[in-house]
């Protein structure tokens, strides 16, 4: 089990290591965009750590580049308390902050089959959209919206609606095609939490042939794809 670690505390960093070890992950550590970039295009992991200290004072990190990683790997976030040595980790994988976190962790990453990921930029485009919670019946229920900005990894929706990370979404654009886009919840945006646009990040898990053209033709850059491709789902 491969974990990727973003810190550059290195007290921090030596407490991670050795915490990881013991729960039996190994990891590698990088410090910039660039490096956690030739990470994950040529390794394979099973989750990725943020030291929060680390996400709060480098204002040079890719914010969306983090954001992707965030939607494709499990992730949590790593406290280190200087005066004990003691690890928090907290985030969806991980339960609450807590001493116990990073076990949890890792545990909820033993299922998961390690990936690379070589990154498609993300290109702001605004694709009429109908949003479901469950694949559609004609019944009309869907929510009408578009997309923010579209990859051929996911896409961004807006919407106001509650939505659960790791949820099942299916997604019309009747513009492109009339096929159902099958995917997960990776990222939501509630209204009002803060002044950015609510909605949600979508990772797809299958990609129909007409969608591909079409982001092609809005300028997203294919690649080496781990998780969604023309051809294969998750």
């Amino acid at each position: 089990m491969r974990m990727l670690l973003v810190v550059r505390d290195d007290r921090a960093r030596d407490r991670y290591i050795e915490e990881l070890a013991a729960l039996g992950a190994a990891c590698d550590v990088v410090l910039t965009s660039e490096g956690l970039q030739a990470a994950t295009r040529h390794c394979r992991y099973n989750g990725v750590l943020f030291d929060v200290p680390t996400l709060v004072r480098a204002k040079d990190l890719d914010r969306r580049l983090l954001q992707s990683l965030t939607e494709i790997y499990p992730s949590a976030r790593l406290k280190h308390d200087p005066a004990t040595g003691m690890v928090y980790a907290l985030g969806n994988n991980a339960g609450p902050g807590s001493r116990d976190g990073l076990s949890v962790f890792v545990a909820a990453c033993r299922d998961f089959l390690p990936r690379g990921m070589r990154r498609g930029e993300r290109v702001e485009a605004h694709l009429p959209a109908v949003l479901w919670r469950a694949p559609p019946d004609g019944s009309g229920r869907g929510e009408r919206t578009s997309t923010v900005n579209v990859s051929y990894l996911g896409c961004f929706l807006f919407t106001v609606s509650d939505w659960t990370l790791g949820e099942t979404a299916w997604v019309e654009f009747p513009d492109v095609t009339a096929e159902v886009t099958r995917t997960r919840v990776a990222w939501h945006e509630p209204w009002g939490l803060r002044r950015a646009a609510p909605g949600v990040g979508l990772a797809f898990l299958d990609l129909p042939g007409a969608l591909y053209e079409e982001l092609g033709r809005l300028g997203c850059e294919p690649a080496d794809f781990e998780v969604a491709s023309k051809d294969k789902a998750l």
